[in-house]
């Protein structure tokens, strides 16, 4: 009875080791995608996400990958701001 129990920590330790491998990745990953300087705005009527982003895209550069960073920082699902929400927003 002895042999599957080696058998079996053989195979648990090299995956709990992938697992825990895995996560720290993952985690810096996250951590690196948040050191954009900042600074918040409060939405007044009229404000899209689509002109806030252009305001911040560096000439020739993409809107929309600054539609999708704003997105990101403030976990939105779409495109929907409304007047009084405050937001993040990359600093201009």
């Amino acid at each position: 009875m002895q042999a599957p129990s080696i058998r079996l920590r053989l195979l648990v330790l090299p995956l709990a080791l992938a697992l825990v491998f895995l996560l720290l990745l993952a985690q810096q990953g996250h951590a690196g995608s948040t050191s954009v300087p900042v600074e918040s705005h409060r939405v007044v009527s009229g404000d899209t996400l689509w002109d806030l982003a252009n305001e911040r895209t560096e000439p020739g550069g993409d809107v929309r990958s600054v539609v999708r960073q704003i997105q990101r920082l403030n976990d939105l699902d779409g495109g929907y701001i409304t007047p009084g929400q405050v937001i993040v927003l990359p600093a201009a």
